[in-house]
């Protein structure tokens, strides 16, 4: 071999020796690279893991608070029907009452209506047809305890069960239906109260 070939070899070598090194420290360089690409995806995969389950979380809490809402708003119509139901029901009732119930209701009535003044009572068509016997005495009592006076007017008037109050032509409806409409918030929280408290 001759000094040049010798030469060419050694360069060869070193060569090789040096390329060696270089692939070997490009190797750890991208080892080291995938390691941190790695590390990053694994801290992203995560972090994108924790975002998607506090979503997933908030979703669930909003979606029960609605539930919840729609069902308590439920819960309070059919509350507010069966209330409504049941206040009908009464008011309905009142016609059907025996001839001495239903006078017996309009004498509390009178008690708590009638003013004390000088006045008349009307009735409906039916009610004017079967008052009891006597029952102008009652009434007139009732005007007397409240230190007025009261009598049987010979006009009826329109108006479903109860009865008008005239008291020098302004009228006073005491009517079944004026009075359950004027009472129903009231009668509404005592249904209520007996219901469901």
């Amino acid at each position: 071999m001759t000094g040049l070939d010798k030469i060419l070899n050694q360069i060869e070598e070193e060569a090789k020796s040096s390329a060696g090194k270089i692939i070997e420290e490009a190797n750890t360089q991208a080892k080291a690279v995938l390691d941190e690409a790695e590390n990053t995806c694994r801290d992203l995969e995560k972090a994108a893991a924790a975002k998607m389950e506090a979503a997933v979380e908030d979703v669930l809490k909003k979606s029960r608070s609605s539930a919840d809402m729609q069902r308590k708003k439920e819960m309070l119509a059919a509350k507010q029907q069966i209330i409504s139901e049941m206040i009908d029901k009464a008011h309905a009732s009142l016609y059907t009452l025996e001839d001495a119930a239903y006078f017996e209701l309009i004498t509390r009535m009178l008690d708590r209506f009638v003013l004390g003044g000088k006045g008349e009572i009307r009735f409906n068509a039916k009610d004017k047809k079967r008052l009891p016997a006597g029952f102008e005495k009652v009434i007139a009592q009732a005007a007397a305890r409240k230190g007025g006076e009261l009598t049987l007017s010979a006009e009826t008037c329109q108006i479903d069960g109860g009865f008008l109050l005239v008291y020098g032509g302004i009228e006073e409806n005491c009517s079944f239906a004026a009075i359950f409409a004027a009472e129903r918030e009231n009668l509404q929280d005592k249904v209520h109260t007996l219901l469901f408290a």
